[in-house]
């Protein structure tokens, strides 16, 4: 038996593609691909912070002491108010969160120097 034959139903090693890692590619693919990356954790940052904001909202909500008319259905409507609140409130500034994810991404995307 030929080494051809018996390699002829294998898959071909040498057409496969095969992306090339971050730090090979040219220099505006890396710059697309970093700003892209920081897109990404800005808004993971800020949605983050808006869930967060969200929790600390109701459980303010659960310190103030219940009515004679409490409702459930009330329940429902003030979570969906406490997270539109935390969401523009994180929009307008928030409590720091996504500008600390935000700058360890500035951090993390400087190139370094090797000693």
């Amino acid at each position: 038996m030929e080494i051809k034959n018996l390699l002829a139903g294998h898959l071909d090693l040498a057409q496969m593609t095969v992306s090339q890692p971050l730090g090979l590619r040219n220099p505006v693919e890396q710059k697309q691909a970093g700003e892209k990356t920081r897109a990404e954790l800005h808004k993971a940052g800020q949605e983050f912070e808006s869930y967060f904001v969200s929790y600390l909202i109701k459980n303010m909500r659960e310190t103030v002491p219940k009515g004679l008319f409490d409702r459930k259905g009330e329940q429902v409507w003030y979570s969906f108010y406490d997270q539109e609140i935390a969401k523009l409130a994180t929009q307008a500034g928030g409590i720091g969160i996504t500008a600390f994810v935000d700058a360890y991404a500035e951090k993390a995307a400087k190139p370094r120097a090797f000693s």
